[in-house]
């Protein structure tokens, strides 16, 4: 399956909604329930993002684009972009506002290399996300992902 989405995937779960409109620096409008399948998919509605939320992490999904300032999460956050259209992936992830790692890497050639560990070049970026979204969601997110709903929301 060909991405192109951005998004984020944080270690905490994120109790309010006004949390995640000041992370998006945007106002939310609940849409709908939508599968993985929409939430992932590259024709995905403009201006829109979908959340996953457990007790124990958040996921969001966004287009294509949009990057955050994460330096003001106080726990762990991977912020990713992949685009197989363009053949570009981008990694991050910060601990308590701190980078721990960035990678960057566009048509084969590595862009932007940052710290250590995390992803390195061999890596398929989009498995490596899944399994971060396991260890924060604790859902068992890479066994039920099709199974899962997330909220759509619109961004004003």
């Amino acid at each position: 399956m060909g991405f192109n989405i951005a998004g984020l995937i944080i270690k905490q779960k994120l109790d309010k909604e006004q949390e995640i409109e000041n992370l998006l620096e945007n106002k939310l409008t609940y849409l709908q329930d939508v599968d993985f399948e929409e939430a992932t998919s590259s024709f995905r509605d403009e201006n829109t993002v979908d959340i996953l939320q457990t007790e124990n992490g958040t996921l969001i999904i966004m287009e294509l684009g949009q990057i955050y300032d994460l330096t003001n999460i106080q726990s762990e956050v991977v912020q990713f972009m992949a685009s197989d259209v363009s053949d570009t992936y981008y990694f991050e992830k910060y601990t308590n506002g701190e980078l721990d790692r960035k990678y960057i890497i566009t048509q084969g050639e590595i862009a932007e290399d940052i710290g250590e560990g995390f992803v390195d070049e061999n890596d398929d970026l989009m498995d490596k996300v899944w399994e971060f979204a396991d260890e924060y969601l604790q859902n068992k997110f890479t066994e039920n992902m099709f199974d899962l709903k997330f909220k759509r929301y619109e961004i004003k």
